[in-house]
């Protein structure tokens, strides 16, 4: 009976130690964030268009949000949200520092999927997330209000001709929805004129491509369609190729 109850006593003896190593564990594996710092912009109305889009925009800076428990990594994300919903609806820019340049695309890009109206003056609210894991709590910054207008992804090319008296500032155009450097459009031309035409990035004759057979040269000489009529033409600006569908 007496080595039964030693037996039963170094087993209970196990126990607390291994309870006592696992809260011990517990407490040394547990860690939270403090209070993050102030978010910065380096404009509150950055100036957003198509022709600028690949440049930066805006850049956010912020200082680290500290942590205590141990170090660990921490997560940042940029929101975005219409001024005034209190982020009930938001887009995020992923970034990988403390400060975080962003292209006028990307920064447009969140904008659109908020469904802001193109070539209307807006506002945003912008804040950074905090977080030590997707599951963990949370910590926002402060909100900044920024006041953007969104641009829309659509870009044309013109298309001169005889058909409109060779005049690019008023010519019919091609479009391409995302700016790919792919563009369609329907022109009619009119049987008491050439079927000549050129297609020209801007409404201008800085540079104008002509050539034949499918394929845009800017030393090329006049496009032509076959005959009169309308045509759905196609122009793919990456590979300098052109195609003509009678309608």
């Amino acid at each position: 009976m007496k080595k039964l109850l030693n037996i039963i006593a170094a087993f209970s003896a196990l126990a607390i130690m291994v309870l006592t190593s696992c809260k011990k564990d517990e407490t040394r594996l547990t860690a939270s964030m403090g209070s993050p710092g102030t978010l910065t912009a380096s404009t509150t109305a950055p100036a957003l268009s198509l022709s600028t889009a690949s440049s930066t925009a805006v850049t956010f800076t912020w200082p680290a949000t500290p942590v205590t428990g141990y170090n660990a990594p921490i997560t940042y994300t940029i929101q975005v949200a219409v001024k005034g919903t209190n982020f009930a609806n938001v887009q995020e820019i992923a970034t990988s520092s403390l400060s975080q340049a962003v292209t006028g695309s990307d920064f447009n890009k969140a904008l659109l999927a908020l469904n802001l109206t193109t070539g209307t003056s807006a506002q945003v609210d912008v804040r950074i997330k905090s977080y030590i894991a997707p599951n963990a709590a949370v910590a926002y910054s402060n909100t900044l209000t920024l006041t953007v207008t969104p641009f829309s992804l659509t870009s044309y090319i013109y298309v001169p001709g005889d058909y409109q008296g060779w005049d690019p500032t008023t010519a019919p155009t091609l479009s391409s929805p995302t700016s790919n450097g792919v563009y369609e459009g329907k022109i009619t031309f009119i049987s008491t004129k050439s079927f000549e035409f050129k297609i020209t990035p801007a409404p201008s004759w800085a540079v104008s491509y002509g050539g034949a057979n499918g394929v845009l040269s800017t030393s090329g000489a006049n496009l032509v369609a076959p005959s009169a009529g309308t045509y759905l033409i196609h122009v793919d600006m990456n590979a300098l190729t052109y195609t003509l569908t009678k309608q």
